[in-house]
């Protein structure tokens, strides 16, 4: 089934006008370099296709040429032609950043030998270094998962903790079980965590030997804050809009705690104030840093969604003679504002306006979001886990594309392929 799909994929793939990728690795339970690369693809009719490409499990090392080789086999298999790549979205690390030899640099050099050139971006947001900036940070994290694991992983304790909040009448039934994933889950068992922590110290006193949370309030104040930063990146991971309205309304040195619900309930402590302080400045040079390419492109952003109040002069001149008669056309203005974008630019003959049509694709093929690689590792790390990780990789490519595809397996025409059926009585 999980071929079929793929078929369905690649055949669609064949028909692209324009498509971009999105290449993201992290590390499974077994310790295995895992890289997805996802599809993002528009044809001539301004169908958009978005789907998991590929998982190649990379042996050895994890340089940017490894990587490289990698989204190599994955375009490959799926008949994707180097000429047609418009854009790669990643995340920040230096093997897929890098000015020479990371995978952003490498793909454009290759493009660049077809007469092309893509967008970059790299902004695939990885809340690790969050802790790695702060080891207090680092060790709060750790706490917290040591406590709900030991709680969870043995079955008297687990019956005995539900039972005490079932008697103290707890807003949640239970603590989530924390495995090592990515940060969107992290996010979830920290705020369950801080809502259950009381309930957690009353059940911790009635044990011995048992794993113990601090309980001062220098620690309790940094898992406020890691719960309320955690839960503003993982907002804006989810969406990876509103950026400026989240940076920007960060006044934590003002004492303005708006934005953070859980460390306004415990109090912020003057001495911790510069440590936090410090943690939203990494933050907001990191911010500026992965977002700057989007400032870069401005232009060819307006000109796809504002085509008709775009400044000529702003444009390349390969386009504006077709912008000129494009904003000249009273019908088309109309059009513009009664149709979505999609439908807009699907309407417009290709014949007078091939280039700006071309371009539109372009836009369109670009990732706005990075929600379906979340995703995806979420499903990786669900099929595979500890119980499961002799899981192979081609299973796990198959579980992934099945689950994560929009596609469904042509099941009659699978079973047509079939030489001998098996009916049941």
């Amino acid at each position: 089934m999980a071929e079929d799909v793929r078929g369905q994929i690649a055949q669609r793939a064949s028909h692209f006008s324009a498509f971009s990728i999105a290449c993201d690795e992290s590390t499974d339970v077994s310790d295995s370099a895992q890289l997805l690369v996802f599809l993002r693809g528009v044809n001539e009719d301004f169908e958009v296709c978005q789907e998991l490409a590929g998982l190649e499990t990379l042996k050895g090392t994890t340089k940017g040429v490894d990587i490289f080789m990698a989204v190599e086999r994955v375009l490959d298999k799926n008949g994707l032609k180097w000429e047609t790549l418009s854009g790669i979205t990643t995340d920040g690390a230096p093997a897929m950043v890098g000015k020479r030899a990371g995978l952003t640099a490498l793909v454009s050099d290759k493009v660049s030998e077809f007469g092309g050139s893509i967008l970059k971006y790299h902004c695939i947001l990885h809340q690790e270094y969050l802790c790695a900036k702060n080891m207090g940070l680092k060790n709060v994290m750790q706490d917290v998962v040591a406590t709900v694991n030991n709680i969870r992983s043995k079955a008297l304790s687990h019956r005995q903790f539900k039972a005490l909040l079932d008697e103290m009448d707890a807003q949640y039934g239970d603590v989530l079980y924390h495995q090592e994933v990515r940060w969107l889950s992290r996010g979830k068992v920290l705020r369950r965590f801080f809502e259950l922590r009381k309930e957690i110290r009353v059940f911790q006193a009635t044990k011995t030997n048992n794993i113990q949370v601090p309980t001062d309030s220098h620690w309790l104040a940094d898992l406020a804050f890691l719960v309320d930063i955690t839960e503003l990146l993982n907002i804006l991971n989810l969406q990876l809009q509103g950026r400026d309205q989240i940076i920007t309304q960060i006044h934590l040195s003002t004492g303005n705690l708006a934005h953070f619900p859980s460390l306004r309930e415990v109090g912020l402590m003057e001495e911790d104030t510069p440590k936090y302080l410090d943690i939203l400045n990494n933050l907001e040079v990191e911010f500026d840093h992965r977002f700057e390419d989007f400032r870069g492109n401005t232009t060819a952003f307006e000109l796809f969604a504002q085509r008709f109040s775009v400044n000529v002069d702003a444009v390349s001149e390969e386009l504006q003679m077709e912008l000129l008669e494009l904003q000249s056309d009273s019908d088309l203005h109309s059009r513009f504002r009664e149709l979505s974008l999609q439908d807009f630019y699907r309407s417009i003959p290709a014949h007078r306006y091939g280039k700006i049509r071309k371009h539109a694709q372009v836009m369109l093929s670009l990732f706005g979001s990075t929600y379906f690689c979340e995703q995806a590792f979420s499903l990786m790390n669900l099929n595979k886990s500890k119980l499961r990780n002799a899981l192979s990789d081609s299973h796990l490519h198959d579980i992934l594309t099945l689950s994560a595809s929009q596609l469904e397996p042509d099941i009659e025409r699978l079973l047509k392929t079939k030489n001998r059926l098996h009916v049941s009585h």
